[in-house]
């Protein structure tokens, strides 16, 4: 029976559109449909997320939020608190790491929003103070499709892309939403994902990239019922 070191590293975001127009529905909840050619979960409907990478830990992003966000929280406020009774939440920061455990999560699931529906959650360097208030997504950039390529062959190039549009991740929209391990026998692939909330005044512009991700849908309800009935229908992202 494998350990929690065995467990792969992942962060995924709930994107919870519609703050400023409510619906009696609920807020609108983007999923996007796996490729049936993925080992993990083929045709799979799941929220936006993936691996964490050694990248989104480069001490190359503090330069990026300087100089109105500094090390060792950035603005984000105090650590969140330990889980010693459920490994799948924050392990604590790897040493030597130039960022805190739950900064390099966020980034990650920012880096991996983009990669599979184009959606760009970042917002401009200039920001004059970190805020949790419901976001607008950028405009997809100029050469989209070359850019998501970069990125997906090196993930060290989303943090040239942020510098190229003059942009940070926005880290500070993203709220701690739970952790969910993958239960032992579900799959050989065993991950250790922390799930993420994001809520946008409206829905973005969904591009999927049409390798990993072929479709979208758009889920009305709460982020809290629509994941519950995902668990209970066997739709995770990871």
């Amino acid at each position: 029976m494998s350990g929690p070191s065995s467990w792969r590293r992942a962060a995924t975001v709930m994107l919870a559109a519609g703050w400023s127009h409510a619906s009696p529905a609920g807020f609108r909840l983007l999923l996007l449909q796996r490729a049936q050619n993925q080992r993990f979960m083929p045709g799979a409907h799941v929220f936006p997320g993936g691996v964490l990478d050694a990248a989104d830990s480069s001490p190359d992003w503090v330069s990026l939020f300087a100089p109105r966000h500094t090390p060792p929280r950035f603005g984000l406020g105090p650590e969140p608190p330990r889980q010693p009774s459920f490994p799948g939440l924050f392990h604590g920061d790897a040493d030597g790491a130039a960022l805190p455990d739950d900064v390099a999560l966020r980034i990650c699931a920012i880096r991996e929003t983009f990669e599979e529906a184009g959606v760009l959650l970042l917002r401009p360097r200039d920001s004059a103070r970190a805020s949790q208030e419901p976001s607008i997504a950028l405009s997809p950039p100029a050469g989209l499709a070359d850019w998501r390529s970069r990125v997906r062959s090196d993930p060290r190039c989303f943090l040239q892309l942020c510098a190229h549009l003059d942009c940070t991740p926005d880290i500070w929209a993203l709220l701690t939403g739970g952790g969910w391990l993958t239960p032992y026998g579900r799959s050989s692939r065993r991950f250790d994902t922390t799930f993420l909330l994001c809520c946008l005044r409206e829905t973005p512009r969904v591009e999927p990239d049409l390798a990993e991700v072929v479709g979208y849908k758009i889920l009305f309800g709460s982020p809290i019922r629509s994941t519950r009935e995902m668990a209970a229908n066997s739709t995770f992202n990871f």
